[in-house]
């Protein structure tokens, strides 16, 4: 057993660790969101007309060994009172899980929040999913056209892109942190999400100027 918890925890570490930079993981999130906004199987235009903030994981390391996790790296961004985007802050996320499991594997991961409440959470130290926020997973397009009975209460909608597979999941107990250690890397020394949200100006830097592109599609 020991051995058994020794493996895991080293997949764990190795999958934790960030071996992207912070201009690297926001050109990955930037090509990650423009991959999964312009699939076929699409989200429904009313839910990102409607979304409050987005949280894009470009690469998220699914690990199942007895126990299981899933982690990864990535930014959010704030949809202001004007309409336009925040500069993106880094997070981090992280699940966990127990029963009979083995695997590996890496998708990405878009979050769509609806509500003041869960932006709120999201801007504090960490937000726990289906704890401080509700969260369902999200509708398609196909589905939500011809389903009237789909609830769209919930304060986060969860979609994941695997293997070239596109769909909704639930992510219920999965905790996102900010990733201060990225943010100072960026923005500077003290640099918080709620700082670099209220920048009065967009960061003028090739991977911002690229997530922005990216996160500009969502209409």
């Amino acid at each position: 057993m020991r051995k058994i918890i020794y493996l895991f925890l080293s997949m764990v570490l190795f999958a934790t660790a960030s071996f992207a930079g912070a201009s690297e993981e926001l050109l990955n999130s930037a090509n990650s969101l423009r991959d999964i906004l312009r699939t076929k199987n699409k989200i429904p235009t009313t839910i990102l007309a409607k979304s409050k903030a987005i949280v894009v994981i470009p690469s998220a390391t699914k690990i199942g060994f007895f126990i299981g996790g899933e982690f990864g790296n990535g930014v959010a961004s704030i949809r202001k009172e004007d309409g336009s985007w925040s500069n993106p802050f880094f997070i981090k996320l992280k699940s966990g899980s127990v029963g009979w499991q083995f695997g590996y594997e890496h998708n990405s991961i878009l979050l769509i929040l609806n509500s003041a409440k869960s932006v709120k959470s999201l801007l504090g130290k960490s937000i726990t999913m289906g704890a401080d926020a509700s969260i369902s997973a999200g509708p398609l397009a196909k589905t939500f056209e011809k389903n009237s009975k789909i609830d769209l209460s919930a304060e986060i909608f969860a979609y994941r892109k695997s293997e070239g597979l596109f769909l909704g999941v639930s992510l219920k107990g999965t905790v996102i942190s900010q990733d201060n250690d990225k943010n100072i890397e960026y923005y500077g020394n003290g640099a918080k999400a709620v700082d670099i949200v209220n920048m009065p100006t967009k960061y003028d830097t090739y991977a911002i100027k690229e997530f922005f592109d990216a996160v500009n599609e969502i209409r």
